[in-house]
């Protein structure tokens, strides 16, 4: 791998990790795993393999805020982690991000806990049409990574422990270029933690330090204005911009969630592109709808200023005879202050991604 973007991870994981001095309970995590490649569609056949996982982690207890209780007080940290992909088209991956690893039970030295990834991660080898045109999973170096994992946790003693995970891994690049197939991994192991410090009276004051106001039953509006890019396989994966207009409504129903109801319409100059030349190559008229109105059910998961969103739409009218009828909705959400938020957000038909949103929004 190139030695710039290994030095630059490895830097953004050591930032965390003393960014801030007095944190409440430290600690740091070892795990191993095996991992198994899903071809989960034609693209991806070629590069099965089992790959092998190591992961080094950074957490603290989070204890200050209504929510840390009701997670039953989570740990929250950096974690980096390395992948061979036992594929050498593929080659390897390291990858960075921040972990959020709330606890589900807890009985004597015994914990079952989930925990939720979300990074960057820079992979080895992505397709190159001279080079390694096998490799149709991933298309950039630099990807988006996310990660699931259920954790269980024996405590040796007060600052050991060992525990075993099972999750899945998901690497790509939200179709910001193409191929972009993905890569799924499955993967169960093996770990070990040792607790670092006991308490102090701070915990990342700097990010998440004023509590966000907030009613129980309270309605609120956002209108929220997002871009991103959309390359295009069968226009030799050229990059176009996209934009999009929403309206979101959400209604509070506890510390934690929120149910949410919204509009949305996009403007795709990819989509529009593709469906202008397959227009002009079949010699006839295969009409579409440039813009793309749609309606949207879902959920937020707050943690004060930040909020996990999760959304299933439906188009209002279908883009073309053949458009998927549905799309999805991953992304933050980070109030800025009482009205201002940013965000982003993965847009994808099913399986496949559609494009990233990073975009502003305006609560009222």
């Amino acid at each position: 791998m190139k030695l710039k973007w290994i030095n630059l991870v490895i830097a953004i994981f050591l930032v965390f990790i003393f960014w801030e001095k007095g944190l409440a309970q430290t600690f740091l995590q070892f795990q191993t795993n095996q991992g198994y490649t899903i071809p989960h569609n034609s693209d991806v056949r070629q590069l099965r393999g089992f790959p092998l996982m190591m992961k080094l982690d950074y957490s603290v207890r989070l204890n200050t805020k209504e929510y840390h209780e009701k997670m039953n007080f989570p740990l929250a940290g950096v974690s980096l982690t390395y992948i061979n992909h036992d594929n050498k088209d593929t080659g390897r991956s390291l990858a960075v991000g921040g972990f959020l690893q709330p606890t589900i039970g807890s009985w004597g030295k015994h914990q079952l806990a989930n925990r939720l990834t979300l990074g960057m991660a820079y992979v080895e080898n992505p397709f190159d049409p001279v080079n390694n045109q096998i490799q149709k999973a991933i298309g950039s170096n630099v990807n988006y990574y996310g990660e699931a994992q259920l954790l269980y946790t024996y405590q040796i003693s007060e600052i050991i422990g060992v525990n075993a995970q099972t999750g899945i891994t998901h690497i790509s690049n939200a179709a910001r270029k193409l191929p972009n197939a993905g890569l799924n991994i499955l993967f169960a192991g093996v770990g070990v933690n040792y607790r670092i410090s006991e308490s102090s009276s701070q915990v990342f004051g700097k990010f998440n330090q004023s509590d966000l106001s907030y009613q129980l039953g309270e309605l609120k509006h956002m209108l929220i204005f997002s871009t991103g890019v959309k390359s295009v396989r069968a226009m030799d994966y050229a990059v176009f911009p996209a934009f999009g207009l929403s309206h979101l409504s959400a209604l509070r129903y506890s510390v934690l969630g929120s149910w949410t109801l919204g509009l949305d319409v996009d403007y795709n100059r990819g989509y529009i592109s593709e469906r202008r030349l397959i227009n002009q190559n079949s010699n006839g008229e295969n009409p579409f709808y440039s813009f793309r109105p749609g309606m949207s059910v879902g959920h937020q998961l707050h943690m004060n200023r930040l909020s996990l969103l999760t959304q299933f739409a439906a188009y209002v009218i279908r883009p073309h005879a053949t458009h998927n009828y549905f799309y999805q909705r991953y992304g933050l959400h980070y109030q800025l202050g009482e009205n201002w938020l940013v965000a982003a957000a993965l847009r994808a038909h099913g399986g496949r991604a559609d494009y990233m949103e990073w975009s502003l929004g305006y609560r009222f």
